[in-house]
């Protein structure tokens, strides 16, 4: 059988090339970087050579599984997955994705491997998000390589504690950072003086915290992570800013 193993691989070039010698010798086949097509009699040994990467063992189901919870533990098995990996030409590409990817309630396997719940449209009947689809579309637009791989599982459940907080972490950062622009703009709008600047980047800290806000329940109905005090925070804070540059 067919498995999958993604990793995050070293700083170290040296120590990267090693690995991918040391996998290439067992046999495996890489699919892209740190994304290897594995043999499942040769697990152990891969979990071995990987230990100290966080290794990840994945495989391709045929029917659709739903997230699964555990009474009082929360999430022990993320359901069916759509993977996405890809490579751009070019580094200046790093933004405009790192945008793109703040729309995509995803989960980051690795740097260019996104995980994408199989069944997004279940939670996105707007169509307002990123998809496995959009987000695959748009790596294309931008001339990169892309792959997709659909009904994808996560086998080793150790993995998806460590996932998820990756999540928590994405998601209060960038409430945190409305939260903190729009204290800035707060103090701005008090010193006086043109209110224009103001209001132009509170605009901008509004588009960000709706399309956080929309990310955030995603996250919630998908995988049941509570974001709902860091988003009334920043929901505050923008409402206190819009009182002094745009009072009615």
């Amino acid at each position: 059988m067919v498995l999958y193993v993604v990793y995050r691989a070293s700083r170290e070039i040296k120590d990267r090339s090693v690995l991918s010698d040391r996998l290439k010798a067992m046999g495996c086949k890489r699919l892209h970087r740190a994304f290897w097509e594995i043999n499942k009699e040769k697990t152990y040994k891969v979990l071995k050579v990987l230990e100290k990467n966080q290794p990840i063992i994945l495989k391709r189901v045929r029917e659709i599984k739903k997230p699964q919870f555990a009474e009082g533990k929360g999430i022990f098995e993320l359901g069916s997955l759509v993977i996405v990996m890809y490579a751009t030409p070019k580094e200046e590409k790093r933004e405009k994705i790192k945008n793109v990817l703040k729309r995509a309630p995803c989960i980051r396997l690795r740097r260019s491997v996104y995980a994408f719940f199989q069944r997004h449209s279940i939670f996105d009947k707007g169509k307002q998000l990123v998809d496995a689809d959009k987000f695959a579309d748009f790596i294309k637009g931008i001339h990169g390589d892309v792959k997709v791989i659909p009904r994808v599982v996560i086998l080793n459940g150790d993995s998806v504690e460590r996932l998820l907080q990756e999540i928590e972490e994405r998601v209060e950062g960038e409430s945190f950072d409305i939260f903190r622009s729009c204290k800035d703009l707060y103090d701005k709008a008090l010193a006086g003086g043109n209110l224009r600047p103001v209001r132009d980047s509170l605009s901008k800290n509004k588009r960000r915290f709706l399309m956080l806000r929309k990310v955030a329940a995603f996250y919630e109905k998908w995988l049941r992570l509570d974001f709902s005090r860091s988003v009334r925070k920043t929901y505050k804070a923008v409402k206190k800013v819009d009182s002094i540059v745009n009072p009615k």
